[in-house]
């Protein structure tokens, strides 16, 4: 019998991004006994890590760079080592936007304007302190104004990603889970 495995995510969004990609990227999560768990933070990385790896879990997830002492100090390394063969993938900024990167700010408004939030995107393009910000940046801004439409998105830019576009963190997390 395989090991239950469990992927730690920052939070509900990466969480919803992860579970509406695994599929279309040939990761049947239930079927493989794999779990999606939002930590609410990565500061809580060595609690929800002892946790699950003393369930008897194998345990791999995602971390935002800046955050990443948590995840290395609860496994036991330092910072700046690669923690990708114990199953932990960095994202630059943050998963958000390793996917703004990966479908491109343009296609991103273009799903904006398709779930009947392009106005709402161009109101807050024209606030004085984002005229200046690069489009990116803006979106990325965007997705945390209202509430829960960074989880909504997470989904949707989950199912939007081209497969050779998806982000190296969650091809290589994706394919840590068959290891």
């Amino acid at each position: 019998m395989t090991r239950p495995i469990t992927l730690l995510v920052e939070g509900e969004s990466d969480k919803a991004l992860v579970e509406a990609l695994a599929p279309r990227y040939g990761v049947e999560l239930a079927e493989l006994g794999i779990e999606v768990v939002s930590m609410n933070g990565a500061g809580n990385a060595g609690r929800f890590i002892k946790e699950t790896t003393a369930a008897g879990h194998r345990v791999g997830g995602l971390y935002d760079e800046a955050e990443e002492r948590f995840v290395a100090n609860a496994l036991g390394r330092q910072i700046g080592e690669d923690l990708s063969g114990q199953g932990f993938f960095a994202c630059r900024r943050d998963l958000e936007d390793e996917m703004i990167r990966a479908i491109g700010a343009a296609r991103i408004v273009e799903i904006l304007e398709l779930n009947g939030e392009g106005g709402k995107f161009r109101t807050l393009q024209n606030q004085p302190e984002h005229r200046g910000e690069e489009v990116a940046d803006q979106l990325h801004r965007f997705f945390g104004t209202a509430s829960g439409r960074k989880i909504r998105y997470g989904t949707i830019l989950g199912e939007a990603v081209e497969l050779e576009r998806i982000p190296d963190p969650l091809v290589g997390l994706l394919t840590w889970c068959w290891g």
